[in-house]
């Protein structure tokens, strides 16, 4: 790995770590709103399926050690089997998916960004997360899932504004990583 790419991976490890500041909580929920869901999305597209999955692969060997890194300064092991559990699956999932699916393009625009965004990150992050809530809390999946769908709207709007954001950096000042996918 060349030091442009260790760096390329320590600015998205820092994005991913201060993202995690922002966090609102929903009632009945024990999982609150977070940002970094949405970094993490964009990891597929700026470093690659391999280099993206690296990079939250760090993040939660950080969390799982103690590193209170997620909202609310969380971190520990204990939160793999928690509510959470899930969530943070699907975030190690979702830079591998979304670079996968990114190497089947040809062409890099907003509306394919927002659907393999959508599909490969936000939609995967709260399946899974739904199946943790409900194995957590003792509920049905069914009850899990419909706890989990309530990011869905919240999610979406993430997944516009990562698609914008990383269309225009493509387009206009980012010289694209397709050749390190």
């Amino acid at each position: 790995m060349s030091t442009k790419q260790i760096t390329r991976n320590a600015v998205f490890l820092a994005l991913i770590i201060i993202a995690g500041l922002v966090a609102i909580p929903i009632p009945g929920v024990p999982v609150p709103i977070v940002l970094q869901n949405m970094i993490i999305m964009t990891t597929g597209f700026f470093l690659g399926k391999k280099n993206g999955f690296i990079t939250v692969l760090a993040f939660l060997f950080f969390v799982f050690i103690g590193m209170p890194f997620l909202s609310g300064g969380r971190g520990g092991a204990a939160i793999f089997i928690g509510p959470s559990g899930g969530y943070l699956l699907g975030y190690l999932l979702s830079p591998v998916i979304v670079g996968f699916l990114l190497e089947k393009i040809q062409k890099v625009n907003f509306l394919l960004l927002a659907i393999i965004y959508f599909i490969g990150s936000a939609l995967l992050i709260d399946i899974l997360g739904g199946f943790s809530l409900a194995f957590a809390g003792n509920i049905s999946i069914l009850s899990g899932m419909k706890a989990s769908a309530t990011f869905l709207p919240v999610d979406i709007l993430k997944v516009l504004i990562a698609a914008f954001v990383s269309a225009r950096l493509h387009k206009y000042s980012y010289s694209g990583e397709k050749n390190a996918r």
